[in-house]
This record gives C-alpha cells, structure tokens and sequence, in this order.
C-alpha cells in the first residue's frame, strides 16, 4: 500500500537570511525579445501582454551568502512499493527526489545542497528536483518560500496538498500529489482559481531538473521547436540528433517543442540504460521544453556554482504556452486545472519508437479524463491539519475580502487561516483604520498594493509611514509624480529613511543624480543593520549605472565595515576604483578573490572587470560565467 509520512530532513544549505526590507519599486521588466524569422501568430500574440513592471508588493529574497551548514527540512515522503518521493514543502513544496524503486534509479538531479544564486524572480533559486512556476516568466515568487502543506484523506489513500496565495495575480494555486497503490507514477492535480474578480494574465511551468552526463537523451514526439539563448534572439530552429543531446551543447540553451496535433505533449530524458523522467500531462499542459546550460566555460562554471559536489543537470519543462515568452488569459471567475504524472520511461535504450511506446505504457492516454475526474473530485475536499505553514498574505487577503463582502479567496480545500508576523501591521490598518508607529530608521518591511489598500491609507491618520507606504505604491506601478510627492510629504511630516530612498531611485530614474546621491548618503547613514546593506548595493549599483562612480564609492565608504566586507560591496567598490582610474586597487582586489553571491544568471560584469583591468591575463574559472560565444 502507499505510505505517506513526515520526516526530518538534513543536507548542507545556505542560510537564505532576511528579506530586502525596500520596496521593490524599480522598473525590472524585460527588453522585447529580438525574433529572427517568423513566429507562430499564437506565440507572438501571448508574447504582446501580461509582463510586469516588477515584482511589488513581494521582496526581494537577496540576503544570502555561500557558506553551507547542516541544516533541517520538514519533509514528505510518499511511497509505494514502485516510487518513492520526497518533498520538501519549506522551499516551495520542490519535490526533491523521485526514486524509481523497481530498476533502483533516482530520476531527478537530487542536488547535494541547497545552494542559493540569483536566478529567481525575487533572487534567491536553488537547482535540483521538480519545481512549480507561477504568474510570470521566471521561477516563482515561492520559490524558496514555505507553502501551506497538509494531508488530505480519501477513501483511496492520502494526498498531499500544497497551496498558496499568488499576490502577483492574486490567484490561488493548489497542487496535490498522490500515488496510487500500484502505480509506477506520481501524479499531480494542479489548479489555479482565479478569484480576484477581473481577468488575470497567466503562466504556469512545471521545471524537473535531471541528471545530465553523455549519454543523456531527450525524447518528445516534436521535429521542431522555438529556440533561444542568452543572446535574447528567437528564432524556428528543427530538432536535429545534436539538440537532443544536452551534453553536445556548446551553449547555454532552450528549445520549446513545438506541438504534434493529434499526439499528447511529453518529454523525457534518459540515461545509458533507458531510464529516466518522463513528464506526461494531460492536455492543458501542452507546451514542452529543453534548459541546457552547454559546454562553454560559463556553462560548466554555473553548474559547479548551482551544484556543490559538481554533478552536471539539464531540465526538461511542462507549461500551459507553448513558450515561456507567453501569457494566457485567466478569465475574472474561473480555474484551470490539470493531472501531471512523473515516472520512470524506463526505455531499455535510446531509440525513440520506443521511447513512445513507453510513454503510452507508463500513462494509458485512455486514463487521462479519468484521472482529472478523480482528482477534481477530491479537490475541495478540507484538508488536515497543517504540516508546513506558508504566508499569511491569503488569509489577510480573504479576511478584507469578507470586510468588504466580497467572495472568498480560495475554496473549502485551500483555507488561509494562518496569521505571520508580515501581516500584522496591515491587519491593523484593517481593522483600526489607522497603522501602527513605525521606526523611521526603517518602514515596515513589508508591502500591499491595490486601489482598496491605498484607499484604506489614503483615510488613515496621515503620518511619515502612511505617506511613505503611498509613495511606495505608486512608485511600484510608475506613477513618478504621484511618488515624488508622497515621498517629499513623508520626509516633511518626519525625516526618514524609506522616503530619502524612495527620493533617490526617483534622482536617479529622472537624471538627477548628484542629488540621488546625497540621498542614498542620508539613507545609509539614517539605516537599521539589514537596511544599510540592501541600501548600500542598490545605491552604489545605480550611482555605477548612472555614471557617478565617486558617488558610489561614497556611498560604499559610508557603510559599516561588516557591510564593506559582503562580495557583492566588495566587487562595486572594485569597480568604481576601476573607473577612476584606481587599477592597482582594483586589481588587487580582484587578485584577493571576490564572490559575488546573488550574481545574476547571465551577469558577465565581474569577467568583464576583470578582462578590463588584465587585458593579457587569462580570466580565472571562477570569475567565468560567460553565457554567450
């Protein structure tokens, strides 16, 4: 029979440490994508709507260093006789590793810890396993975030559910696994309610990181794809032996297979025996897709980087578009569901024929509508008490929801009951009217957005954190003049520092920039502790991009030395002794060795600095992340 139990966890992984206390005001949205021949007139439309301006009202998840330590996970295992699953709801419900009992095979990349870069959409991403994508191109919000998780009991056994409120879409998600007595799969019914009461632009992508080594081999039924790279172009690329072996890559690559009409949507992979993941779905989930991170130098340097003990992966994708470059359309109202199924292909070899063949083995398409029938019947049934909490944005959503008389957040099978301490503040201003005294040293580290929230600041006792939280606001979704006010209006009611650093990116985001910088100096000098670290990187960064480089080094300077010693601070401070014609400083410290944690995914600064600096000394490996020819 299929087991389901709780156990503890323990692997090396870096602490994620404290949320970025500022707002995540700024403009991050993407350049249009440069497209080399035709498209398909379904992408390009999905591509023309639905990106977002920024990641507000989420924070920034940038606080991380490298150094790893034992640390405990809450973990779920779901077994039968055939598979065994491991989840781990604390970092977004990742299910960490999916073992293939029968043939002794694990199917996932299981990383050998849980080590942080900045390739999330609020930074911190760790490689390894199957991971949910929610709201947006990128991996999710949730990422490295707890979900609600507990254990719902039916007359066939225990499914585990996974939940969470999205506030970027203000959807609910839900996915619940099981796996049946017999079955050689794990399954997943995921669904999206949409309950926000107007249309919501949506993306959905489910990522299984597998094990890459030469013999590797990717099946999907598709002749052609989508295809792009780190140079931003996308171009209709036909599937040649070569795609299909991630190992052959030169570079850093995806490919979205184009859909076979007639056929079902899968892809595999598989190893020198003909075993491996095979991601199967039932007809919603219609795009599939190759990540390969090639054989070039920066390549192999981000494997090392993602994966300490330096086993190499590849991933293979499901999602609702047949690209990630793409939005659909969530009606205001409605849900959109679906059965995943993971299993082992188990092919015997690397001949496609076969691999087909077993795909219909595995997974009858004939059982699909069944299994999606089974499990939206399940899908509102409440589940059991909690085994794993995740944020309290959904209850606090659901309970203005009510206050208004508005409908429900989620359903009977996706409660939000749970009160954090990020809440608080705003379930004052809810329920009082007014918020609660603020340190001005600091605003309350956390965010709302919405006409029904700024209305409820807007008749609030008028006071520098409610001003300052209205600049943020407005800020956020590019309404400069708006902004600009209510931070001058904040700092004239009492000088603080979430307004001279709301003042500053709005210096810097007009041209003025010798004023932004006196503000940043201001800011860092009026900060608490893990303020003046988010301020000190921020400010330096866009004092660097805007070309005052002593503004900067200002700015840098002003910090406290714990602050100076962080290898991001470490590597602006090179930088800007770089551009002032300081190249023995700067060359230095290159030579002493600067990490920079949250490097960005397709970051080339730190080999650029350092070809600039030592134009006829060979860069050093670990400074090579270039992703490009």
């Amino acid at each position: 029979m299929t087991a389901v139990r709780t156990e503890l966890f323990t692997l090396p992984a870096a602490a994620l440490g404290e949320p970025n206390p500022l707002a995540a005001v700024a403009d991050t949205s993407e350049p249009p994508y440069a497209v080399s021949g035709a498209l398909p007139e379904e992408i390009a439309a999905g591509m023309g709507f639905g990106g977002v301006r920024n990641l507000f009202p989420y924070t920034m998840q940038d606080g991380y260093e490298r150094e790893l330590a034992p640390t405990a996970f809450e973990s779920v295992v779901i077994e039968n006789a055939h598979v065994r699953a491991r989840v781990l709801p604390q970092l977004g419900g990742r299910i960490w590793s999916l073992r293939d009992l029968d043939r002794g095979v694990e199917l996932l990349h299981e990383n050998s810890a849980v080590q942080y870069a900045n390739l999330a959409l609020r930074d911190a991403w760790f490689a390894g396993g199957i991971e949910w994508n929610i709201g947006t191109r990128g991996h999710s919000p949730h990422t490295a975030s707890p979900l609600h998780t507990a254990i719902v009991e039916t007359e066939a056994g225990g499914i585990l559910r996974l939940w969470e409120f999205d506030r970027l879409r203000e959807t609910v998600f839900q996915v619940d696994l099981w796996l049946p007595e017999d079955s050689r799969v794990l399954f997943a019914y995921v669904r999206i309610q949409n309950t926000s009461g107007r249309d919501a632009p949506m993306y959905w992508w489910t990522n299984a990181a597998v094990p890459q080594t030469p013999a590797t081999r990717i099946h999907t039924p598709s002749t052609s794809s989508v295809a792009t790279g780190y140079d931003g172009a996308i171009s209709t690329v036909e599937i040649t032996d070569d795609i299909l072996a991630p190992a052959q890559a030169p570079y850093a690559a995806d490919y979205f297979f184009d859909p076979v009409p007639g056929q079902r949507p899968w892809v595999a992979a598989t190893d020198e025996n003909g075993d491996g993941l095979a991601l199967l779905s039932t007809e919603r989930l219609r795009g599939r897709k190759l990540f390969c991170w090639g054989e070039g130098a920066g390549g192999h340097r981000w494997q090392r980087w993602l994966t300490p003990d330096g086993r190499h992966y590849a991933e293979i994708q499901s999602g609702l578009a047949r690209t990630q470059f793409e939005h659909l359309l969530l009606p205001a109202g409605e849900s959109w569901d679906w059965v995943e199924a993971y299993g082992n292909i188990a092919t015997g070899g690397s001949d496609a024929a076969a691999a087909a063949h077993r795909v219909e083995a595995l997974w009858p398409a004939a059982t699909m509508d069944r299994a999606l029938e089974n499990a939206r019947s399940h899908a509102d049934l409440p589940p059991g008490a909690p085994l794993v909490t995740g944020s309290g944005w959904g209850a606090l959503e659901q309970r203005r929801r009510e206050a208004a008389g508005l409908p429900p957040v989620g359903s009977a099978g996706t409660r939000f009951e749970t009160v954090t301490p990020e809440i608080g503040v705003w379930l004052e201003l809810l329920e009082t009217g007014a918020l609660p005294a603020a340190n001005r040293r600091e605003l309350h580290p956390s965010y709302v957005r919405g006409e029904a929230w700024e209305r409820l600041l807007e008749q609030a006792p008028r006071t520098w954190s409610t001003t300052a939280h209205l600049g943020a606001m407005a800020h956020a979704r590019g309404d400069i003049e708006r902004a600009g006010a209510y931070y001058a209006a904040s700092f004239a009611l009492a000088p603080n520092m979430p307004a001279l650093r709301g003042r500053a990116r709005l210096r810097i985001e007009t041209g003025r920039t010798e004023q932004a910088a006196n503000d940043y100096l201001a800011a860092v000098g009026y900060a608490l502790p893990a303020a003046q670290r988010a301020l000190v990187v921020e400010g330096a960064t866009v004092l660097l991009e805007a070309g005052d480089t002593a503004g900067a080094l200002r700015v840098i300077d002003r910090a406290d030395s714990d602050v100076r010693g962080i290898g991001r601070v470490r590597f602006l401070r090179a930088s800007a002794l770089h551009r002032l014609g300081r190249d023995d400083e700067a060359g230095q410290m290159l030579h002493e060795g600067i990490e920079v944690a949250n490097l960005r995914e397709g970051d080339e600064t730190v080999s650029d600095l350092w070809s600039t600096v030592f134009p006829d000394e060979q860069l050093p490996v670990d400074y090579d992340f270039r992703m490009k020819v």
